[in-house]
């Protein structure tokens, strides 16, 4: 089969632009992901009766629900009531309320993975909470969760693809309107594959490099 790279180089104006929206997408959802995740961990750890039985209710929730299925409930619904937000926000909003979840549940695998005989001998040193937190806790649990948390930021980077179903132009929309335009459907989905993939491997080397150097012997 015949492939045709100059329909690539013709049209790299609009995969430039997926691309730098794809990565926006995944930075400011990777981001909020991640802070919100290590909040609900913590919430999750800490809760009483009370509490606990909502916050896990909200993760059964999230996880159990499909991704596209949250996208377009956000989309559709909310300017039935009201409140119509713009397209990247609906995307990032989705990715952040379902990849919370899955972040929270590594971190929170992460710290609950820390023995609680090393807790005891930091407090037994005199140790502060806040110093058994930074010194021992958190150093530990940070080295267990990174290898799943670098998985989890992956497969939200492949997740950004959905934003082409509401017409956000990221790398997959990109692709489609390339397609269209020049009547191939074969080059353009090859080369933002390609794009996702060279994405990945840089994200899985950097953890890699970063896992090497926080390593924890336990």
């Amino acid at each position: 089969m015949f492939f045709d790279w100059s329909l690539i180089v013709r049209n790299q104006d609009a995969f430039t632009t997926g691309l730098w929206l794809t990565c926006l997408l995944s930075i400011t959802a990777g981001a909020l992901s991640l802070v919100l995740g290590f909040s609900l961990a913590a919430l999750r750890i800490k809760a009483g009766r009370l509490l606990g039985p909502v916050l896990t209710a909200y993760v059964e929730l999230m996880r159990n629900t499909p991704l596209l299925l949250t996208l377009y409930l956000i989309y559709f619904g909310l300017p039935m009531v009201g409140l119509a937000i713009p397209t990247f926000t609906c995307v990032v909003v989705a990715l952040v309320l379902q990849h919370t979840v899955f972040v929270s549940e590594i971190i929170r695998g992460g710290f609950l993975s820390v023995p609680n005989t090393q807790i005891e001998a930091g407090r037994a040193l005199g140790m502060t909470p806040f110093e058994v937190f930074r010194i021992v806790r958190f150093p530990q649990a940070f080295s267990a969760a990174l290898p799943a948390l670098m998985g989890a930021l992956i497969i939200l980077v492949h997740d950004t693809s959905l934003g082409a179903a509401i017409s956000l132009v990221d790398l997959t929309m990109a692709a489609k309107v390339v397609s269209q335009r020049t009547a191939s459907s074969f080059e353009p989905f090859v080369a933002i594959a390609i794009l996702y993939s060279l994405i990945s491997w840089v994200l899985s080397r950097i953890g890699a490099v970063v896992e090497r150097r926080t390593a924890i012997a336990r």
